[in-house]
């Protein structure tokens, strides 16, 4: 049966009960009881691992299978022990949730989480036989295999050690073990190193089972990092990962990674002044008061560690910093990794066994420390609340208001909110503020006097920061903004209760379907979803125009205003029905969110004729996405999920290393993710070229633009951003290093642009206002084409959240974020930085897409010289 499970899950490996054979003598993985080198009588009906999986821990990399069969075996041995399905990842892979405690409280948890929940209220009060709620999430990296295959070595300890000690810890101490977040991730790194799995085990760093191959293992299916999605939540083991955190509101929340294999072994918490303002001081003094414990097991096997380096928690989106938000104790371990069962390093060859068995060690050491500091961890969580509630009565802002036309957006941010079990009430009468309309059923309100205070603020705030600090990951991120949403802080007055209305937990993004017309139809341009209506009809054959200005049509129910880029479908030449037309139109407004028109005339009273000669036919995209070796995953990732998950449209990719032999005349448009293009075929930009020149739409981002540049692809010049001269202050000392680098680059930022709304590639944008994601190091210059930059950086200071130094501030003024060229027949057009960056930039993504569908409807317009 054994045998037969492996088989089932592809693991092609030697018999696991011939270790002494299979294995080099220095390398025969250890007895469980050994791994965990405790003082503990086991259970012998709860299985080990090697029982049900037919290899001992540490011996393979686990899959997710692997670790479910292991999971079920154990709760149907051990009455301490529950397991429910909490979501599953992109590929359908089932996320588990495993709840460890004593049996008396497994009859009891709806009790014991109504009662932890409670904790937030207004002198709440803690019952005496209320238990201490730990939460491990395993396997957020899921090349980090240490973190989750520790998983078996915990749950098998607390299921089955034997005593008064281990009783009185599970009678107080409810555990949560997420097993495992990214399964998609942790599938492909697991069956890489398995698949090179050898009689002898084979240390050499270089060794290809330590060298895997692009994508990695790392991210999940659509290539994401999951331990940056805990605020924005696009992707679903994320929102599954948050849902179950506000679930329990766990007192102590931990995550489980691995970092470099010559490093030791990092504990929160991150560097004291890399904390971000909301969270907790307390809970970072708490976090060092429950260390001792892991310290004391540290030192106690001879390992060092390492604490309040490095690892900052200042972006609020990390495993080691969300749970802050409502009152856990955020846990970051990090082990440093073998990438398979032994490697050499600095410190001599390294085995996985002890690798795993270290995380396990450890995380049962903060489950003790846990335990022995209950009292002090629920009394945080009140504390917490009573000092949240404080932050909001003293905070000048009351709430915020936000709003779009665009249902699709719209849609989306509230169930982003909702995730977050943020309240959000419906406006209930028009007002501006600002200069910006708001209007009921397009705009919502959310008080800031709520339990979530501090996970709004974490979402909507804008904060711009000084000093020059390095940031581990991004500095900023205002969901709204990079929504591309209307919206604005309320403070004092501007917040009127009579604005407020019903409790909204879901939008319904439907639009109403089109009435039916004799002539044709024209769909509105400015939803999100709506390149995924056109799509679907361009793939069913459907003919469809764009019209290039605006226009007032007439239409069944009045004339209307219609906004550049709208699609204009007729009716009489058509190899499609008048009834499977209506029927698609009617889809797209039902589930796309787009508003649909029956025309009446062909005539209109403003803008082009729908007939007109600036009317220009819309291509059905052939899309290739270049991929491989050098290529950024997660800027490849977002730009297929986009396509593929947002849009439903087909999306061909190659490695970079194989287009030398790949015919493009296939292909309409060739997106070159940021990335190094080392590994092309030597004549390959030459081709590229002449692909251009006969039609094609090149895109690139990032790297990629430079790279298009260097390759002559474009006649697109780079902006010198100057950076301080060498003269003009003294020179730095070695000690200011980090604040020198901190001047030269942006980790992550929100700049605002401003947008040419009449380009081509700009249509469906509201306004000349576009918030974007800035991380790159380049720019463009103004050149000969004063129009192939319709998107520039803004004129006067840029910057609308996070960290620039003033002088890269001033560099980026009025530069360019995106040129856009003809060349020939075909186009090329290029972003400075990731307009889909994590797949929250749904106002740069337009751009993105309007450069698939629109890519060739601009032309050139050089500047006039003399003689």
């Amino acid at each position: 049966m054994l045998r037969a499970l492996a088989i089932s899950l592809a693991l092609a490996l030697p018999t696991a009960g011939a270790a002494s054979a299979y294995f080099e003598p220095d390398y025969t993985p250890k007895p469980i009881a050994d791994l965990l080198d405790f003082d503990a009588r086991y259970d012998a009906a709860i299985p080990t691992p090697e029982s049900v999986l037919g290899y001992q821990s540490g011996e393979i990399i686990f899959t997710p299978e692997m670790h479910a069969a292991y999971i079920n075996a154990v709760a149907a041995a051990s009455d301490r022990v529950s397991v429910e399905t909490i979501g599953r990842s992109h590929f359908g892979r089932p996320i588990l949730r495993v709840t460890i405690t004593s049996p008396a409280n497994q009859s009891r948890l709806d009790e014991i989480r109504q009662t932890q929940l409670s904790l937030s209220e207004p002198g709440a009060a803690t019952p005496a036989d209320q238990p201490v709620v730990v939460q491990f999430t395993h396997g957020v990296h899921g090349s980090e295999s240490s973190g989750y295959d520790s998983a078996p070595l915990i749950l098998y300890h607390l299921a089955a050690a034997q005593g008064a000690e281990i009783e009185t810890l599970l009678d107080q101490t409810v555990i949560h073990q997420i097993v495992m977040i990214n399964p998609d991730g942790a599938n492909r790194f697991a069956q890489w190193t398995n698949m090179h799995h050898a009689n002898v085990p084979v240390a050499d760093p270089q060794h290809r089972e330590h060298y895997y191959e692009w994508p990695w293992g790392r991210t999940n299916h659509y290539w994401f990092d999951i331990n940056r999605q805990w605020l924005p939540v696009t992707q679903p083991e994320a929102r599954a990962l948050v849902t179950a955190t506000q679930d329990w509101r766990p007192n102590v929340a931990a995550d489980l990674h691995e970092m470099g294999e010559n490093s030791t072994f990092f504990i929160s918490p991150g560097p004291r002044e890399g904390l971000h303002p909301l969270l907790s001081q307390s809970g970072f003094e708490l976090n060092l008061e429950l260390n001792e414990t892991l310290n004391s097991q540290l030192d106690a096997e001879g390992a060092v560690y390492v604490s309040e380096e490095l690892f900052d928690d200042f972006y609020l989106g990390y495993g080691s910093s969300y749970p802050g938000l409502i009152g856990s104790v955020p846990y970051l371990f990090e082990q440093s990794s073998v990438r398979g069962i032994v490697q050499e390093t600095e410190f001599g060859v390294q085995r996985y066994d002890d690798k795993i068995a270290q995380q396990a060690r450890t995380a049962i050491a903060l489950i003790r420390s846990a335990h022995d500091n209950r009292t002090e961890l629920q009394d945080h969580m009140r504390a917490f609340f009573d000092e949240t509630r404080q932050m909001a009565n003293s905070d000048s802002v009351r709430g915020y208001v936000f709003g779009s036309s665009d249902r699709g957006r719209l849609a989306d941010f509230l169930d982003v909110l909702a995730t977050h079990r943020i309240e959000v009430r419906a406006l209930t009468q028009a007002f501006s503020h600002d200069g910006q309309e708001f209007r009921p059923g397009e705009a919502f309100l959310v008080p800031l006097r709520q339990d979530q205070y501090r996970t709004v603020r974490a979402l909507f705030e804008t904060r711009v920061i000084e000093d020059k600090v390095e940031f581990y990951d991004v500095s900023g991120w205002t969901q709204p903004l990079a929504y591309d949403l209307d919206y604005a802080e309320l403070r004092g007055r501007e917040f009127r209760s009579q604005l407020a209305g019903e409790v909204v937990t879901a939008y319904d993004m439907a639009e109403t379907a089109p009435d039916t017309s004799a002539l044709g139809y024209v769909m509105e341009w400015d939803s999100y979803y709506a390149p995924r209506a056109l799509y679907r009809l361009l793939d069913a054959g459907v003919r469809a125009r764009m019209i290039p200005d605006e226009t007032s049509v007439q239409t069944s129910r009045g004339e209307q205003e219609i906004g550049r880029g709208a699609v204009m479908i007729e009716l009489r030449r058509q190899p499609v029905s008048g009834e499977d037309i209506h029927a698609l139109l009617s889809r797209a407004a039902r589930e796309d969110g787009v508003k649909v028109h029956a025309i009446t005339s062909a005539s209109t009273s403003r803008g082009s004729d729908l007939g007109g000669f600036a009317l220009s036919n819309v291509e059905r995209p052939e899309v290739l996405l270049v991929t491989g070796r050098g290529i950024s995953t997660g800027d490849a990732g977002e730009v297929w999920h986009l396509l593929d998950h947002d849009m439903r449209m087909p999306v061909s990719m190659i490695d970079q290393s194989e287009l030398g032999g790949s015919d493009l005349s296939r292909y309409t448009h060739i997106i070159l993710p940021n990335g190094r293009f080392n590994r092309l075929p030597d004549d390959f930009s030459a081709e590229l070229g002449r692909w251009v020149r006969n039609g094609g739409t090149l895109i690139a981002t990032g790297n990629a633009s430079r790279w298009a540049i260097d390759q002559e692809l474009t006649s697109a010049t780079l902006a010198e951003l100057e950076t301080p001269e060498a003269d003009a202050a003294p020179a730095p000392r070695y000690e200011d290093i980090a604040a020198w680098d901190a001047e030269m680059r942006i980790s992550g930022a929100i700049f605002d642009t401003r947008i040419d709304t009449s380009h081509p590639l700009a249509f469906g944008l509201s306004d000349a206002n576009l918030p974007s994601h800035r991380s790159s190091d380049l720019a463009f210059a103004v050149g000969d084409n004063p129009l192939a930059l319709p998107v520039r950086y803004a004129p006067e200071d840029p910057i609308l959240s996070g960290y620039a130094s003033e002088e890269l501030r001033r560099a980026l003024a009025d530069q360019g974020a995106m040129h856009a060229e003809r060349r020939g027949s075909g186009s090329v057009i290029l972003f400075a930085d990731d307009p889909y960056y994590r797949a929250y930039y749904r106002g740069t993504a337009r751009l993105l897409m309007n450069a698939i569908f629109f890519g060739n409807d601009f032309r050139n317009a050089y500047r006039r010289t003399d003689g």
